[in-house]
């Protein structure tokens, strides 16, 4: 399976961003998956709110773009919408439409991101339900968010649920060792759990850009800087198996123990 990794900076407005989505999603159209950004509607401002975004994830404009363009395309198309809850919070939802414009998989954000000067639980709700795993190309995707990275809990969910790929959309803020890590914890999150791990970053602005790909062995196959761009890499489900063989964590792990 081909993936398509990209890396885009946010427009003044939803339009444009979706302009901008769909300009990705061509240019890759010769990739199985195409993995867009978090917050790809575009972020809050001092004169539009997040809700103001916000439609449905399914039905709305931005999401029926997005699914005819797979279809278009023939490709998967994976990104993160505002989702409207009907109040003046959203939910951060990864979604994921498949070559056929079918919805394969959608995720509310679990973990927002309440940290140093950001308090995304003043304007998202959390969900309440473990992410997805999907399947593209024969190869089983777990979906998660940006923040989600951080807690390694929900990738050992989702490779108990058949996950060979983690498909991470994020706007990961820059500031100090941000890049370090969003590296370190991509690798550690493959290592543990002999799967590949992608990231689809933000850049440009407050977002740290440097968009990766490592492989289950802890290896970075490709990186962004801090630019907009595109990278492609092959997902090869073999190699997962051969790791999986010689390092066996998931089938040593004590399930008797842990729950």
């Amino acid at each position: 399976m081909k993936v398509a990794v990209t890396q885009m900076s946010l427009e003044s407005s939803k339009e444009k961003n979706l302009s901008k989505a769909l300009d990705c999603i061509k240019i890759a159209s010769d990739c199985d998956l195409v993995v867009l950004p978090e917050m790809l509607m575009g972020k809050r401002t001092d004169n539009v709110e997040l809700y103001h975004m916000a439609e449905d994830v399914t039905e709305g404009h931005f999401a029926i773009s997005l699914r005819e363009a797979a279809r278009e395309y023939n490709t998967t198309v994976c990104a993160c919408l505002w989702e409207d809850t009907g109040s003046d919070k959203v939910y951060n939802t990864a979604v994921a439409f498949g070559s056929d414009g079918r919805l394969l998989a959608k995720y509310r954000k679990l973990h927002l991101f309440d940290a140093l000067s950001v308090k995304e639980s003043d304007f998202m709700l959390s969900g309440d339900e473990l992410p997805p795993v999907f399947d593209c190309c024969g190869v089983k995707c777990g979906l998660s968010i940006c923040y989600d990275l951080r807690f390694p809990e929900i990738y050992r969910s989702l490779v108990n649920d058949g996950a060979q790929l983690f498909v991470i959309p994020a706007a990961w803020y820059a500031g100090e060792m941000k890049v370090n890590h969003l590296h370190t914890l991509l690798s550690a999150r493959a290592i543990e759990n002999t799967s590949y791990a992608l990231c689809s970053n933000l850049c440009g602005d407050l977002f740290a850009g440097y968009s990766a790909a490592f492989a289950p062995f802890g290896a970075k196959i490709n990186s962004l800087e801090d630019k907009e761009g595109i990278f492609t890499f092959d997902i090869d489900i073999t190699y997962v198996d051969e790791i999986r063989e010689k390092i066996p964590c998931l089938a040593n792990f004590r399930n008797d123990i842990f729950s």
